[in-house]
């Protein structure tokens, strides 16, 4: 008997592109514990109520409800079950807290005398952040219960720490010290939420850090992220060296290992060079802080070509 065999369906793949990634080393990724809670803010009515939303991930990523604990500030104001049923008692504001594993994360809860008192204040046209020495104007409006502007209020507006970011009596903010500071805005008695503001030293802020290879991999030079105004740069310096790979990409990440994905990275581009100085702009919304480590990764095998940390 023979037989024959047929290469028409036989797929070929270049033992160069195999040979690039298969170096690679099964490590656990640890993730931040996490804890968040909402809505940010409640406006209720005496005796009215709201359940709050809040959800803890633990350093596996699983939620872990059981370990939420709710408590209120001023509990004369409002009260909070231990399923984080929110319970209007009198006019006035205070804050409910929820806890996990050291975590806190908290809510705003507005109770107004009736339906058209102030219920709600909001500032607008807030910059995430500001040069020294810069203005801007805010803008702060007053709201009731029935979601209606209400117009003719005065608002008295206050900065936590005013060498870093001074707020005028018509909610001009100007720039001092470099640092982070909170604007507030209130009406009535009835106080905004915080809006927090980085103020930048001349020539702006930023971090560095040098790569080093993962899993036997070679990547080598300078990782500087720049935050200049509101706009955020990263540059590989002219030192930067990183082998060959086939579609690597350049990643912001929150973890000094394991693989990446949407919730602990954010892939910039693609790898422009594999040697010299190259500029990668981040997009809005993205803090300087966000993330900690610049990865060189391959994405097709999931790994890490090389890290830098971000000191």
């Amino acid at each position: 008997m023979t037989y024959q065999i047929s290469f028409k369906h036989l797929v070929w793949i270049p033992v160069f592109l195999l040979a690039a990634c298969i170096k690679t080393e099964i490590i656990p990724e640890v993730l931040e514990p996490e804890l968040s809670v909402s809505p940010a803010a409640v406006s209720l009515l005496p005796g009215g109520t709201a359940t709050l939303n809040a959800v803890y991930t633990d350093s596996e990523g699983q939620p872990r409800p059981e370990l939420i604990f709710y408590y209120s500030a001023g509990p004369a104001v409002a009260e909070v079950s231990s399923a984080g049923v929110v319970t209007a008692k009198a006019p006035g504001q205070t804050w409910i807290v929820a806890t996990a594993a050291g975590l806190a994360d908290s809510v705003l809860v507005t109770v107004a005398s009736d339906n058209n008192a102030v219920a709600r204040v909001e500032i607008t046209g807030a910059p995430a952040s500001l040069n020294t020495g810069a203005t801007v104007q805010l803008q702060a409006r007053a709201y009731n219960m029935n979601n209606q502007e209400l117009n003719g209020q005065t608002f008295t507006w206050a900065s936590s720490n005013g060498a870093v970011l001074s707020v005028d009596a018509n909610g001009k903010i100007t720039g001092g010290n470099s640092g982070t500071a909170a604007i507030t805005a209130t009406a009535a008695g009835i106080q905004s939420l915080p809006v927090t503001i980085q103020v930048l030293p001349a020539g702006g802020l930023s971090r560095s850090g040098q790569f080093s290879g993962n899993s036997g991999y070679t990547v080598s030079g300078t990782a500087t992220l720049q935050q200049t105004g509101n706009e955020l740069t990263l540059t590989l310096g002219s030192n930067f060296s990183s082998g060959n790979g086939p579609m690597l990409g350049v990643y912001l990440a929150k973890n000094a290992s394991g693989g990446l994905n949407t919730q602990n990275s954010l892939k910039l581009d693609n790898l422009k060079s594999n040697s010299g100085m190259q500029t990668y702009p981040v997009p809005a919304g993205v803090g300087l802080q966000d993330y900690d480590y610049v990865v060189i990764y391959c994405i097709p095998f999931n790994v890490r070509f090389g890290t830098a940390k971000l000191d």
